[in-house]
């Protein structure tokens, strides 16, 4: 299967280039099913969403992370930065699984834009690309803007004042607040997964976030996250107990 040839004037889409909605088009190359925002459309955005690796590849990106079941890298395109995960299948049975369920790449899709209806900071999506082996999905990709800005734990354990980083875990869980309101779950409470641009907190990696259908699904989601969120200050006394009285106030499992 080859890719499906590029657009020969304005206004003619190439085969294969369906409309979903005001927002986001859809088109097939090879063996990619890429998903994108109308606003995040250019030739060179188009050959970086067919050729995803290539862009990853490519000397001039920035490669973050890389591991057996991740790549990140940090790459700019017209003017912009952007920041593409690459999320790997490990063998056959994985990429069994991953047949069956949202792949991690459309998770964080699906919840960017979820998170941005409910007012919750995040990195604007610009694509998601699923790759397809016969009839099984093999890898995925997530594209994202580049939000410019320190993890909360890089800011927190700064030379600022505590009364700041006060604020700033106050702000931390009324983001909290609203996702509980919502029985939205991150599942990786790093505190390098929450940016902070302009001192204002961001969720990123939105791969294992969940919406739980019953409470207590939701409660022992809600206290892996806390636990994981208060693991991140325990060489810092004073933010630990800080974290744990303005989560105990909002009623969280602490």
């Amino acid at each position: 299967m080859h890719d499906q040839p590029e657009e020969t004037q304005p206004g003619v889409e190439p085969p294969g280039y369906v409309q979903l909605s005001d927002a986001v088009n859809r088109f097939s190359s090879g063996r990619l099913r890429i998903h994108h925002h109308v606003r995040d459309d250019s030739p060179l955005l188009r050959q970086t969403f067919k050729h995803p690796d290539a862009a990853l590849d490519n000397t001039t990106c920035q490669i973050v992370k890389s591991d057996r079941t991740t790549t990140v890298g940090t790459v700019s395109l017209d003017g912009k930065r952007f920041v593409i995960k690459r999320y790997n299948t490990k063998n056959l049975w994985h990429r069994v699984r991953r047949s069956v369920r949202r792949s991690r790449a459309e998770n964080c899709w699906h919840f960017g834009h979820l998170l941005h209806g409910l007012g919750v900071p995040t990195a604007p999506a610009v694509a998601w690309i699923q790759e397809s082996v016969g009839p099984l999905n093999a890898r995925s990709w997530f594209i994202s803007d580049f939000i410019e800005g320190p993890t909360c734990q890089d800011y927190l354990t700064s030379e600022i004042e505590f009364t700041q980083a006060k604020i700033v875990l106050h702000r931390i869980v009324e983001v909290w607040k609203t996702l509980r309101d919502h029985q939205i779950s991150h599942g990786d409470m790093k505190a390098s997964n929450i940016l902070l641009h302009w001192e204002r907190p961001l969720l990123v990696d939105l791969d294992a976030m969940r919406q739980h259908r019953s409470r207590r699904s939701y409660q022992d989601a809600l206290e892996s996250d806390v636990q994981r969120f208060l693991k991140n200050w325990q060489k810092s006394p004073q933010l630990l107990e800080a974290s744990r009285k303005l989560l105990a106030s909002e009623k969280f499992p602490v």
